[in-house]
């Protein structure tokens, strides 16, 4: 099955997921979460009481009462600050819808995560980029301070960054706190790959550290339950009531289903943090370990982040991101993401949160593609 190019990512993972599924053997290298812990969560599911007095709630109006509970012991947070929503995609749109209006601009960082640009547009908003460095990913307060226009109303960020994994730690959250605080400019930090940053949850939580920020989070990256559709918004003060407000018009798909499911998992998540670490423990070697050996045969330019399962290795000069992605699922079977599609030509998106043995022959392909795509173009 060909792939088309496409515009965007979103429509790129549909139709090569669809690929994969008419092409048995294929190797999904850009995959960008832990793979799912389907035995841990069955037995949830087995186990749940469904009993009123049980983890089994409703959602309104912030959601369950147990997740939200078990949260804020989490990030040590006051539950009054938190609202479940239906994954963190649908916490982006609330906080965009309470915060930008037709003819607001906002700054979205790049290389992005395309849904927040896109959930910008949808509220009439234009966008403007904020460039991250290329080498550390990092965005200088200086460079905040300039980008914000007499206009901006909003700043979207990711931390740790995707698609390349690069994590602003507090102390170069606290610098844009700053600048965010004296324009007077609200910054949401989209935190789903914020667990693997560190040992301290309440340091990952970028709300703690202004009145002006807000932070999205969920279970889908991390714990790899992406079929609980589980989020949260944590608030600043500064921003709090608007999205209060956004909230109680717009979220009603939380289901009281899959977050009774995840209030049980966030009450005893030491078994799916066992599960993260484990895989990662296996493919984290292998893959910084391949990753040197393309770059000393001068096939890839390769950082590998210090935390997560994602990484955006750079093709040689010249290398063209979406011809050599079409070229590895045309000879190889092997979907990467090209870097085009997250702002920035030239790179690839790679994901190892699966199996050591899926993610090494996974790597053995992305090899012979390079190679080949090297020997073709001599």
């Amino acid at each position: 099955m060909t792939v088309p190019p496409v515009a965007s990512y979103a429509q790129w993972v549909r139709d090569m997921v669809a690929a994969c599924h008419a092409r048995p053997g294929s190797n999904p290298l850009f995959d960008s979460s832990i793979e799912e812990p389907t035995a841990l969560l069955q037995g949830l599911v087995a186990s749940l009481d469904l009993e009123a007095s049980g983890p089994y709630r409703s959602t309104f109006p912030r959601g369950n009462p147990l997740m939200l509970d078990a949260l804020a012991r989490r990030y040590r947070i006051d539950a009054g600050r938190l609202f479940a929503t239906a994954g963190a995609s649908a916490g982006v749109q609330i906080v965009c819808a309470a915060l930008l209006a037709p003819g607001a601009r906002v700054l979205v960082e790049r290389p992005y995560f395309e849904l927040l640009a896109d959930v910008a547009r949808s509220t009439g908003a234009e966008v403007d980029w904020l460039d991250r460095d290329p080498a550390t990913g990092a965005i200088p307060a200086e460079a905040l301070d300039a980008a914000i226009g007499p206009d901006t109303r909003l700043v979207l960020l990711t931390n740790p960054n995707n698609p390349t994994g690069f994590v602003l730690d507090r102390a170069a959250r606290l610098a844009l706190a700053a600048v965010a605080e004296a324009r007077r400019v609200p910054v949401l930090f989209d935190e789903v790959y914020a667990g693997f940053a560190g040992d301290s949850a309440p340091d990952t939580l970028a709300a703690h550290d202004s009145p002006w920020f807000a932070s999205v989070g969920s279970l889908s990256k991390l714990y790899g339950l992406y079929a609980l559709k589980c989020g949260w918004i944590a608030t600043g003060d500064a921003v709090h009531e608007r999205i209060a407000q956004a909230y109680g018009r717009l979220e009603n798909g939380a289901s009281r289903l899959t977050h009774a499911i995840a209030a049980r998992v966030l009450a005893d998540a030491a078994p799916f943090e066992a599960h993260w670490r484990a895989v990662l423990a296996e493919t984290r070697p292998l893959v910084e370990a391949r990753l040197a050996e393309l770059e000393r045969a001068g096939l890839i330019h390769a950082h590998l982040p210090a935390t997560g399962c994602i990484c955006f290795p750079r093709l040689p000069d010249g290398g063209c991101d979406e011809a050599f992605s079409a070229f590895a699922w045309r000879t190889r079977a092997l979907a990467v993401a090209p870097g085009r599609l997250f702002g920035r030509a030239g790179h690839l998106r790679i994901g190892f949160g699966r199996s050591g043995a899926d993610v090494g022959e996974g790597l053995d392909r992305l090899e012979a593609a390079l190679r080949a795509y090297r020997e073709r173009a001599r």
